[in-house]
């Protein structure tokens, strides 16, 4: 009898402990930023762009190193900007093309990616912007400021092979 009482009673506090171990879950949760002294906020739309190239044609861009598929036209929003903001300037960062390093390469950690091809970064009047060199000054206004930008694939080899072209820049706003 001792014994079917000792049984049941490990039985029991078996369950307990299984049943509060079911219950519990820990978590957790990061809250990430900065405080800065800058005369303007960069919108959150701007921190994780995507700007789609298209699908472009092997053929634009085979033939000759320097060819140019249509350029794609994107913004960095400026907003909350003090009266005391008076012009900017952006550098682009990233991983850069081997054979034309002011371009950003493509295809990095991506299987069956196109070759023979970059990202050329411009400007708002479509002069290129050398990866890792600020582009020329924008001026600021009071309030809310659209940078604008283009991006064009380039071929940096005369045969160009087809797949994914996709690459990815990190920007610096430099106020002036």
């Amino acid at each position: 009898m001792n014994k079917n009482i000792i049984i049941k009673f490990a039985l029991l506090a078996t369950a307990a402990a299984v049943s509060q171990t079911a219950l519990a879950e820990d978590g957790r949760i990061n809250f990430i930023g900065e405080i800065v002294d800058a005369p303007c906020d960069v919108s959150p739309q701007a921190t994780n762009l995507v700007v789609p190239l298209g699908k472009v044609s092997r053929t634009t861009l085979d033939g000759a190193v320097g060819k140019y598929s249509t350029p794609a036209q994107f913004e960095l929003q400026l907003a909350n900007c003090s009266a005391t903001a008076k012009g900017a300037s952006v550098t682009f960062t990233g991983t850069a093309d081997t054979i034309n390093t002011d371009t950003l390469a493509i295809g990095i950690g991506e299987l069956g990616s196109a070759t023979g091809v970059a990202v050329e970064l411009r400007d708002s009047t479509q002069k290129k912007i050398k990866l890792g060199a600020e582009s020329p000054e924008y001026t600021l206004r009071a309030g809310t400021n659209n940078l604008k930008f283009g991006a064009v694939y380039v071929s940096t080899a005369n045969t160009v092979t087809v797949g994914p072209a996709n690459a990815t820049a990190q920007f610096t706003v430099n106020y002036k």
